[in-house]
């Protein structure tokens, strides 16, 4: 990243990404990670922003702990979460405050965003009861937009989206799963976030490494 693009970066919102409540399950993506995360009870969720996400699984049952680096935005996620830790996920101090026997740590477009997220998810198992999940969301770098801007040499980052300015990390449908099993878990389920409409989306579920614009896994201890 250039000197040139840093204030840009440094002056993104930490809310960029949140919805309103009446508006979070309009969009797929936030109802498959919530149908998943709400099979366990006792949820972690990383980078969990206001609050969004965590409202919707407070009110499915569970309670959940929040790790936010935003201390702005941690102070909104509190009226929802029992704890919120205000902390940076790469330094990995924030386990201490986190506490344990978790059924469910929720990675909602988080591991991208990390130095070694492969440690990261390494570490997180400490975290889980012996049956626990890890449910997490990855954009797909091999999406065919990106492709076609490659093919006339344009990578440019953007606020939001697949080529996010603060992306440290770029992911394919074969290298989440090689991140996920190198990190010691099972795969139990993995769901394309394509779009489309009714023509186009059964293409596009069919090649979810071209028309994916995110990858949610679900994935258990080995």
């Amino acid at each position: 990243m250039s000197p040139k693009s840093a204030p840009a970066v440094a002056g993104l919102s930490p809310l960029r990404y949140s919805h309103s409540h009446e508006s979070v399950l309009a969009f797929e993506r936030n109802r498959v990670l919530i149908d998943l995360a709400a099979q366990g009870k006792r949820v972690l969720e990383l980078g969990c922003a206001d609050g969004f996400i965590s409202r919707h699984l407070v009110e499915r049952g569970c309670r959940v702990v929040g790790v936010e680096i935003s201390s702005e935005a941690a102070g909104l996620a509190r009226q929802w979460c029992k704890k919120v830790v205000v902390h940076d996920l790469n330094d990995r101090r924030w386990m201490d405050q986190a506490g344990c026997d978790f059924d469910t740590v929720l990675c909602g477009d988080v591991l991208e965003h990390l130095v070694n997220p492969l440690q990261t998810l390494r570490e997180i198992a400490r975290l889980l009861t012996p049956d626990g999940r890890v449910v997490m969301c990855l954009p797909n770098v091999a999406h065919i937009r990106v492709r076609m801007n490659l093919l006339v040499g344009k990578f440019d980052y953007t606020p939001t989206g697949i080529l996010d300015s603060t992306h440290l990390r770029f992911f394919t449908q074969k290298t989440a799963r090689r991140l996920i099993e190198e990190a010691g878990y099972q795969l139990i389920s993995f769901v394309p976030i394509v779009g489309g409409g009714l023509l186009t989306r059964p293409l596009r579920l069919f090649f979810p490494n071209l028309f994916a614009v995110q990858m949610i896994y679900a994935a258990k201890r080995t």
